[in-house]
């Protein structure tokens, strides 16, 4: 009996003869170039497999660099459900090879045979019935051959005919489905140092940034880097992600630096059955690193076959960039920024102005620079009150568009500037609707033109465009605690609960989660609830003045007077060291029913410009003020500049 040898490890087996890998049974997706580099690997099993000897097994007929081999073992690993170079299954010898450090074992299993039986007496009476019945059709076929030859021609012409119809409907209906959706995976570093993986996430955030530009011109949707990042040393298979993210395709990579040099490769893959339709390299000296990746752009739009930009921002693109020390000061700030902490911003604020000291013309800088600015400003997050910070943003977000006008970036800050500063929706909202003109994947953009439409009570546009957001951003709890937000503005709070609810079970350590279901509970009068969800927002943040501030407003609101008290000194404490704003105190002292002082803080908080106070006409926490007749006033002097 012929038997053919199958190769056991862990909940795998795999087929050699029938090229299946089995996970408990079912099959795993892998392309014929990995699943021959798993076998190689497999079929020697605890001993080193040098990366020369396994690249001429799997591609004997063609040059290949090495590169392809290491995309090859990161396939193989996400399909073994191992994190990126964790070692569970494969071990890495640094400049060798390759080693599958499991024992295997090897199982003996027959081969199918075709049956072979001599025909007996009754099998030869039916054959000759048979070819008598055969002579009898072919004589009756003769006769009536010259009677049908005419229509034997006309049903000749219709079969082609129709054959050739059937050809083209079995090519529309077997023709690539057009690519609607993508996602850049973060890029792999190869380099072996993780000091390096700033500048890989920096390509891949330029990448992505590149890849968004595409939906200016074709309808694209492509997932923001915040939610891509979620899946940096995942053991996720791609068709996995795609049905996660509801996207056609994937973009991964990776990135070697040695020294000034740089390369990088890409390949797409179809995520419904995990097929790579484009694999490419690229060589650069370090000071083309960024550059590079409008290049990659390009390659990738003429493979899904829409256009990405212009002929003159293309040539644009490929001008002299800045030197290799700008770019490094700008990708470690933008890795310090995408962090969002305050820490963070700090670090990210000191380095995109160390990027701009050595290239003061360096546009991306600039709108880095302004991002960092608001935030720090508008959250709190340093000393400086918004009169001192949000100058400072408005100017660097000037000076980006000054030098590039198409930086979608600098839009969206300026845009942040004239409506929570200057309390100028309309020139706020044009700023907003550029940024999304010039990148309709920028889910900040989408963000906070939500909440700029929700300050002039256009609800339901600042509900689709949060949903948008979420669409381009699906994974980024800040986004979904957006929709939240607009949607207690508008007064929908069972559905802002439910979208809550569902951003602490995944992210429990989120404190603008806490934060604001105890806001809604606040407004709801379910006190004891929003003490609980306060508290833990406190604990969460502690240097959060806003988490202090909402946590006294419950401990006045449920009659905890001295608790509430303790609260209002500790936040005039701070208010002596670094800014509080004064719509703050405000609302601690309207929940405590002392009006008079109450007002007398939120007309001090006119002078000192803040999104609040943009948003008196909505916010539920200036309910307690409102029913005052004093708050109309208030009103009408923030809402004629809009």
């Amino acid at each position: 009996m012929r038997t053919k040898q199958i190769y056991e490890f862990g909940q795998f087996r795999i087929d050699p003869e029938e090229r299946l890998l089995l996970r408990d049974g079912r099959s795993v997706s892998l392309t014929p170039k990995a699943f021959e580099t798993l076998l190689a690997l497999v079929e020697n099993s605890g001993h080193l497999v040098k990366k020369d000897e396994l690249m001429k097994r799997v591609w004997p007929d063609a040059f290949v660099e090495e590169v392809n081999l290491a995309q090859n073992i990161s396939a193989i690993r996400r399909a073994l459900g191992e994190g990126n170079g964790s070692g569970q299954y494969i071990e890495t010898v640094p400049k060798a090879g390759y080693r599958l450090s499991v024992n295997v074992r090897v199982v003996s299993e027959p081969k199918a045979k075709h049956s072979q039986v001599a025909p007996d007496a009754a099998t030869a009476d039916a054959a000759t019935k048979s070819q008598q019945a055969l002579q009898i059709t072919q004589t009756a076929l003769a006769l009536a051959t010259k009677r049908r030859s005419i229509a034997i021609s006309v049903a000749a012409v219709l079969l082609l005919a129709l054959g050739f119809f059937a050809w083209r409907v079995y090519l529309g209906l077997h023709a690539p489905a057009p690519v609607r959706s993508i996602v850049v995976l973060p890029l792999t570093n190869l380099s072996g140092d993780a000091q390096q993986e700033y500048f890989v996430d920096g390509i891949t955030e330029a990448l992505t940034t590149e890849v968004a530009k595409m939906s200016r011109v074709a309808p694209l949707r492509v997932i923001s880097r915040t939610t891509a990042m979620r899946y940096k040393n995942a053991s996720r298979a791609v068709p996995e992600i795609a049905r996660e993210l509801n996207i056609d395709a994937v973009l991964e990579g990776a990135v070697m630096r040695s020294g000034d040099h740089v390369r990088i490769t890409a390949q797409l893959i179809r995520a419904a059955n995990d097929e790579h339709t484009w694999a490419q390299s690229y060589d650069r000296n370090l000071a083309d690193a960024l550059a590079v990746q409008s290049e990659i752009a390009q390659d990738i739009a003429k493979q899904i076959k829409v256009q990405i930009a212009s002929e003159k921002e293309a040539q644009k693109a490929t001008g002299k960039g800045p030197s290799v020390e700008t770019q490094d000061a700008y990708l470690r700030a933008r890795y310090e920024w995408n962090k969002r902490t305050p820490q963070s911003l700090l670090r990210a604020r000191t380095l995109f102005r160390q990027a701009l000291d050595l290239e003061p013309n360096y546009a991306l800088a600039w709108a880095g620079l302004a991002e960092s600015e608001y935030l720090l400003t508008q959250n709190g997050y340093e000393t400086a009150s918004p009169r001192e910070g949000v100058p400072r943003a408005r100017a660097a977000a000037q000076k980006a568009l000054e030098l590039d006008d198409h930086l979608a970036e600098a839009h969206t800050s300026l845009g942040m500037v004239l409506w929570a500063y200057d309390w100028n929706w309309p020139a706020a909202e044009r700023e907003y609707r550029r940024a999304i003109e010039l990148n309709p994947n920028d889910a900040v953009a989408h963000q906070f033109y939500s909440i700029g439409l929700s300050s002039q009570g256009r609800f339901e546009e600042s509900i689709a465009e949060a949903k948008h957001a979420i669409e381009l951003d699906p994974l980024s709890p800040i986004i979904q605690a957006n929709l939240a937000r607009m949607l207690h503005f508008a007064r929908r709070d069972e559905e802002a609960i439910g979208v809550l609810h569902k951003i602490v079970e995944l992210e429990p350590n989120f404190f603008p989660g806490h934060q604001m279901l105890g806001m809604i509970a606040i407004a709801a009068g379910r006190t004891e609830e929003a003490v609980c969800e306060l508290r833990i927002a406190r604990e969460l943040a502690p240097d959060s003045v806003l988490a202090l501030t909402n946590l006294t407003r419950v401990y006045a609101r449920s009659g905890q007077r001295q608790a509430a008290l303790a609260g209002l000194e500790e936040l005039k404490q701070i208010a002596t060291k670094k800014y509080v704003p004064a719509y703050q105190f405000a609302f601690v002292y309207a929940e405590l029913g002392e009006m008079d002082t109450a007002f007398q803080w939120l007309n001090k908080a006119i002078e000192e410009p803040s999104a609040m106070m943009m948003l008196m006409n909505v916010q539920p926490e200036f309910d307690t003020l409102r029913s005052d007749p004093r708050f109309a006033a208030v009103v009408r002097r923030v809402v004629p500049r809009n």
